[in-house]
């Protein structure tokens, strides 16, 4: 009877296990690495892709760059690229007559130094005392560092020399004060620039200095750049007969005031005249060398945030010889065609932590490679036109910087080869895909 407990078997219809479909594998990638150089040229052995290109379309799978040479700043090392200077007030001097003497000093009339180096002693002054662009400026840290080097170069000056021109001093002093600071008094007591936690520039200038000397913007561009809306275009323009568009700070060295315009300049005389300060001859200036006036500061703040204003880099691009489909751009209402696979925003690179405003932002600049796209980013995938075999690719580094039109008064973009050289390297994935 044991059989009639065992279960009947039933056959049962199985699971056929069959070996799986491979997938036909037409995806294409191509990776290159770049040292040294904003382009790369390329050639296959065989056809990149199996099909015609129009079958497929392409995109930035990855993109790394470590720049060095893409600065912030638009730089001239011929030196004609002047973010600011300080030049020598000279309402006080002597004029010299024809003769050569010195007659009684008239407040209302220049000294022949007055154009000479900026109205300063010599040229490897002025040179110091003028921020040129003459070279790659990577930060605001760098910009700012500068521009401290500038106000300390000022401030060993009055130290060393005092407030008489040393180019004769056997003439009367060319200065309204002579100032024998003395070793305890810091080079940027008299003049230092800063930057509040709006990242707005701050000049702090002592009464001696604005007493002395003035800050010149020469160029419009970077006239709003630096002050914005404040310092724009409300100054009088230093026009020296020569130039019309340069923007000078001067304060009133007792009240602080914006004293506007410093110079008016008369073509049909060829000469120009300073404007004194206000109430300026019942002025006693006898002890403004001593501690308390030395520390008694005159400050003016910009009204632009110049981490935000002064970077002139907009985006990295990446451009290629592949047939890609035009793709329309507006640029700035002005449509004209897109032929970029990938465009990349730069990050910022300043960072808030640890500020103060006596030593400003702590600023830096990303160091090392930088990872612009990456596998948790979005990939836009451009379409290809016809093309059978595409055996050659040519892909270079694009940077889209800020410009100014001087002429018109109008801000654009232009897009410039990325400066690539020496230790900067980039990389780069492509992805072909097949529609």
């Amino acid at each position: 009877m044991a059989h009639n407990v065992l279960p009947q078997h039933r056959p049962h219809e199985q699971l056929r296990t069959e070996a799986p479909r491979q997938k036909k594998h037409s995806d294409k990638y191509v990776s290159s690495y770049v040292s040294s150089d904003n382009f790369v040229d390329m050639s296959f052995t065989s056809p990149l892709l199996q099909e015609s290109a129009d079958h497929y379309s392409v995109g930035i799978d990855e993109l790394n760059v470590n720049l060095a040479h893409l600065g912030i700043l638009e730089f001239d090392q011929s030196g004609r690229n002047v973010l600011f200077q300080i030049r020598r007030l000279g309402y006080f001097g002597h004029a010299a007559a024809q003769d050569g003497s010195y007659p009684e000093a008239n407040p209302e009339t220049i000294d022949e130094y007055l154009f000479q180096n900026n109205g300063l002693p010599s040229l490897a002054l002025k040179n110091a005392l003028t921020f040129n662009i003459d070279r790659q400026y990577n930060s605001i840290a760098e910009v700012l560092g500068r521009a401290k080097e500038i106000c300390r170069a000022l401030g060993t000056f009055i130290k060393t020399e005092g407030l008489i021109n040393p180019v004769d001093k056997t003439q009367p002093q060319l200065w309204n004060v002579p100032i024998d600071a003395g070793a305890n008094v810091d080079a940027t007591d008299f003049l230092d620039v800063q930057l509040t936690v709006g990242g707005l520039l701050k000049f702090r200038g002592n009464k001696i200095f604005w007493s002395n000397f003035v800050i010149v913007f020469p160029k419009p561009k970077y006239q709003y750049l630096l002050l914005g809306a404040v310092g724009y275009p409300n100054f009088a323009a230093f026009d020296e007969g020569r130039a019309d568009a340069s923007v000078v700070l001067s304060l009133h060295p007792s009240t602080g005031a914006i004293h506007s315009p410093v110079y008016n300049y008369d073509a049909d005389e060829e000469e120009s005249t300073p404007i004194v300060f206000d109430g300026w001859g019942n002025i006693d200036t006898s002890n403004w060398d001593n501690a308390a006036n030395l520390a008694d500061f005159r400050t003016f703040t910009g009204g632009i945030n110049i981490i935000k204003s002064l970077d002139r880099l907009v985006a990295l691009e990446v451009g290629c010889s592949l047939p890609l489909k035009n793709s329309p751009m507006y640029d700035h209402g002005v449509e004209s065609p897109d032929f970029v696979l990938g465009r990349y925003y730069l990050p910022s690179n300043t960072e808030t932590t640890g500020f103060t405003e006596e030593t400003g932002l702590s600023i830096y600049s990303p160091l090392g490679s930088q990872r612009l796209q990456g596998p948790r980013d979005r990939v836009c995938y451009h379409h290809l036109g016809p093309q059978q075999k595409i055996q050659q690719l040519r892909l270079r580094l694009w940077a889209r910087v800020r410009t100014y039109d001087v002429r018109n008064n109008k801000w654009g973009m232009k897009t410039i080869q990325a400066p690539v050289s020496g230790s900067d390297f980039w990389n780069i994935k492509l992805h072909f895909r097949l529609k």
